[in-house]
């Protein structure tokens, strides 16, 4: 009998326990959910906003005392990771296109002259020989000689105006790129812009580029007779310019073009705030000096 009455004591207990048990799990979960979500407050991050890159403002005017004027640049197009592969295939690419192609060499079937065989093939104790067009001969026809043909190869244009961004931060970062107000000279006279550029110490190797439809007249008459120094439109500059000359310097408009061309339309810089006067280091941060 006791053994009975302790047997069943043992079930009643255990069946009380697991129903206990039933009834806290449920309220334990939930409360660890509830302090877990309250530990944890979920917060999204803000998305840094993009800031303008800032270049010192040039100047084909004597210097002056008044403060420093600086030029507010898209950084999805002057600030790009460097690539130089991407340079390399942009380069191939011009250089490809420039080759002419028109080397010719004339095979053995267009030499004219008799077809008639030299000598007989055997009994001579000489080497055989057929006609004079042989490509063994003196004057015959040349074997596996040059045709005309087309050199240009072939690439997108996402990745020519990626080389462009490239080239132009490598020029921003290396302190080569300049940006004038506008490009144009007061006189035609060689020798005014010479001194002047000599001044600035842009009298060798600098490319000027204008937004303008074509270049002043008397900027073009002026430095066309200067070594080094050449000038040209935006339309008309391509990477391989940009890589090959030493320095570059760009116009306002010249600037706008390339934005709207190769920029992604994240950062709009308007007229009034592409200029930034008074410039002081609490105001802009890193400018960068045109030399």
């Amino acid at each position: 009998m006791l053994s009975a009455l302790q047997k069943s004591l043992a079930g009643s207990s255990q069946a009380i326990c697991r129903r206990r048990m039933a009834t806290i799990a449920p309220t334990l979960v939930q409360s660890k959910l509830t302090t877990s979500s309250q530990s944890k407050p979920t917060t999204r991050k803000a998305a840094n906003p993009i800031k303008p890159v800032y270049l010192t403002l040039s100047s084909f005017t004597a210097k002056s005392n008044s403060a420093k004027k600086a030029v507010a640049l898209d950084p999805t197009v002057f600030d790009h990771p460097i690539r130089r592969d991407i340079l390399h295939l942009c380069v191939v690419h011009y250089l490809d296109s420039l080759r002419q192609g028109t080397a010719s060499t004339k095979t053995r079937a267009e030499v004219a002259g008799s077809r008639r065989k030299i000598r007989p093939q055997k009994g001579s104790g000489r080497a055989r020989l057929g006609d004079r067009q042989s490509p063994m001969l003196r004057g015959g026809g040349v074997a596996f000689g040059p045709k005309p043909r087309d050199f240009s190869t072939k690439l997108n244009r996402k990745v020519i105006q990626m080389g462009m961004r490239v080239a132009l931060t490598m020029k921003l970062r290396e302190q080569r790129l300049g940006v004038l107000q506008r490009i144009n000279w007061w006189s035609h006279k060689t020798a005014t812009l010479s001194s002047r550029l000599v001044g600035l110490g842009w009298r060798t190797g600098t490319l000027f580029v204008t937004g303008e439809s074509e270049v002043p007249a008397r900027m073009r008459l002026a430095s066309r007779n200067l070594r080094g120094i050449e000038c040209r439109s935006v339309a008309d500059l391509v990477v391989y310019d940009i890589v090959k000359w030493r320095r570059v310097v760009l116009d306002l408009a010249a600037v706008d073009a390339l934005e709207r061309a190769l920029g992604k339309g994240l950062l709009r810089i308007s007229d009034s705030e592409r200029v930034v006067s008074d410039v002081t280091h609490s105001s802009v941060d890193d400018i960068e000096t045109s030399t």
